[in-house]
């Protein structure tokens, strides 16, 4: 938790990784569920087209003995004949040359057989069975002969699709009846191919495979499995619609069954209850939306990559400025004014990187005239310091001279004085050219006068002085206190690195 508070790159990088992987994951499954609802729902249409067209085929199999029935019942009209071995000849020629031909009979209105190839008019009468209930419907039918003892009486030994048409001969009712092999139709159902194993199969209302098979070549499945297969084929039989479909799973393996019934004429009184489809392992029909979200999965992983490595892209791009301008601050803070400060973008990044950049400036101007104003402030101090000293100076000068004026008018006083006392004792003892003894009281008094007036003004000279060296002794002070700010802020100054 502290390396994801302490690190921004992380952080923003995890951020729009995540906010991406959120996306294209709400993406990937809205495309996923999309696209294979679209995708399954394209394979099941073409599932229900390949059904539909594996109808068609066996619908050209259909039209194909139809078309033969009708030209030979045409044939036996047309040659107004009513003697069985002439029909017998024309069905021998028809069966003769087609290949899916096994037996041709020529019955009455009561069953009974006229003529027919082979063994057949050994029969005698075919009232009760399947094919001759069809052909009283007195239109074209299609019968599939399946019961163990209608192929017996029709010396028949597999399966057989009889196809009855009414005939009429100088007003005489007559069916004909050709039965014809599956060797066609198993061949046509089982050409069909979807994908790798997917194929087509035929079931009948028995919930028997006529041709193809569901999940086994086998002809019969032992035990459990048959039974399984046969569950499958009623599913299909009883389930019938148009192209309907059905999700199964067998031994393990799902499919995908698609079956419709086989349509017949309009025509056509009776109708085959048969139905044809196709049969694909889900894996290998649903394998094109495996790929679409295989691909889905591997275009997020290359989002996802290049989210990341956009993502890293942009935390340094916002972490490199930012962490350079923390180095800068931390360089300006620790006294460093000598770095430079890099204003790589516009944003708000570059802003404050301005700011900075600024402040840094403006710290060095700062300080230059703080430099400056030291060096004036120490020349200001030393000059005071020498005005002071000059003051006191003199003042000591003025005083010492007035101190010795003092003195020296002291002793003219005293010299003059004794004059007067030795005039006054001995007055005849003084030579001539002395001033009378009037002037020289009167210069003796101003003389005193004036070494009293001397003296006061002496004592104010002394006073003033000593104010002039108190004043001189603050000044000192507040030059020698000037000084020392002086040396403090020069001091502070060289603390930061400023280029020159």
């Amino acid at each position: 938790m502290g390396f994801w508070e302490k690190d921004l790159r992380v952080r923003i990088t995890a951020t729009l990784v995540l906010l991406v992987v959120i996306a294209l994951g709400a993406a990937l499954v809205i495309s996923h569920v999309l696209v294979n609802r679209i995708i399954r729902a394209n394979i099941e249409e073409s599932m229900a087209d390949s059904a539909e067209l594996t109808r068609d085929l066996l619908g050209v199999a259909l039209e194909h003995r139809r078309t033969r029935t009708e030209l030979l019942v045409s044939t036996i009209e047309r040659s107004l004949s009513l003697d069985p071995q002439v029909m017998l000849n024309t069905l021998t020629t028809f069966m003769e040359y087609w290949p899916i031909g096994e037996e041709a009979v020529i019955l009455d209105a009561g069953g009974n057989v006229i003529t027919g190839t082979n063994d057949l008019p050994e029969m005698g009468n075919a009232t009760g069975t399947s094919w001759f209930d069809a052909a009283l419907t007195s239109k074209l039918a299609f019968t599939y002969v399946y019961e163990d003892e209608e192929l017996a009486r029709l010396h028949l030994e597999s399966a057989s699709l009889a196809v009855t048409l009414p005939l009429v001969i100088s007003g005489r009712q007559m069916y004909a009846v050709l039965f014809t092999s599956l060797t066609d139709i198993r061949e046509a159902i089982t050409s069909v191919h979807i994908k790798d194993t997917g194929h087509g199969f035929l079931v009948d209302a028995r919930d028997v495979i006529i041709a193809g098979y569901l999940f086994t070549r086998a002809v019969k499945a032992p035990g459990k499995e048959q039974d399984e297969v046969q569950a499958i084929s009623s599913k299909v039989v009883w389930g019938r619609s148009h192209t309907p479909s059905l999700k199964i799973d067998y031994g393990g393996t799902g499919y995908l069954v698609t079956y419709t019934t086989v349509a017949q004429s309009s025509a056509h009184d009776v109708k085959l209850d048969w139905a044809v489809g196709v049969i694909v392992p889900t894996n290998e029909a649903y394998a094109p939306a495996r790929l679409v979200t295989w691909a889905l999965l591997a275009l997020t992983a290359v989002i996802i990559v290049c989210a990341i490595f956009a993502a890293v892209l942009l935390g340094l791009s916002i972490t490199r400025p930012i962490n350079e301008l923390v180095a800068a601050a931390e360089r300006i803070g620790s006294g460093d004014l000598t770095g430079d400060v890099i204003v790589r973008t516009r944003d708000q990044v570059g802003a404050l990187a301005g700011a900075i950049l600024r402040m840094r400036d403006y710290l060095r101007g700062t300080l230059g005239e703080a430099g400056y104003s030291a060096d004036k402030m120490s020349m200001l101090a030393e000059e005071q310091s020498a005005a002071t000293r000059d003051m006191f100076s003199n003042t000591e000068e003025i005083a010492d001279s007035v101190v010795v004026l003092a003195r020296n008018m002291e002793a003219q006083i005293q010299k003059i004085r004794k004059i007067m006392d030795s005039m006054i004792f001995t007055p005849g003892a003084l030579p001539p050219e002395l001033p009378p003894l009037e002037e020289i009281r009167e210069l003796l008094q101003e003389s005193e006068i004036l070494a009293e007036v001397g003296g006061d003004k002496m004592v104010e000279i002394a006073s003033a002085s000593q104010d002039q060296r108190a004043a001189a002794r603050d000044i000192s002070a507040a030059a020698r206190r000037l000084s020392e700010i002086s040396l403090e802020l020069k001091e502070m100054v060289r603390r930061f690195k400023v280029q020159t």
